[in-house]
């Protein structure tokens, strides 16, 4: 199963995408433990875009393995400064997709990641 997201820049005119691609049976969140139903060594989703960064460099895919990988280097989510496990699919997505759009700063939150610019339009 996957989703495709499209951004669309008012600014730019232009639209770049995003794509998550889930493995084997994404439980829903009510249903502990909220993990992929595929066994250890298999990834709960792979995020790619062909969209760039601002400096013109690629987005490398991001593999994830369930809803505790925090989008900054596994310590924090990008939205809000917390170290907390994403409660639910849709807030992980969401937040996967903000740092695309919005990059980070070099370990922001104290986070240890090291910087990503913004998203290209």
């Amino acid at each position: 199963m996957a989703i495709n997201i499209q951004i669309y820049s008012n600014a730019n005119s232009s639209s770049k995408s995003i794509s998550f691609e889930f493995v084997g049976d994404v439980l829903s969140p009510s249903t502990p433990p909220y993990e992929s139903n595929v066994g250890a060594t298999s990834y709960y989703f792979k995020a790619t875009t062909n969209a760039k960064q601002d400096d013109n460099v690629a987005f490398p895919p991001r593999v994830v393995r369930g809803l505790s990988e925090l989008v900054l280097a596994g310590q924090k989510q990008r939205i809000v400064n917390t170290a907390n496990a994403y409660s639910d699919i849709r807030s992980m997505v969401v937040d996967y997709v903000a740092d695309y759009i919005w990059g980070h700063d070099a370990d922001l939150y104290s986070s240890g990641v090291t910087k990503q610019n913004p998203m290209q339009f």
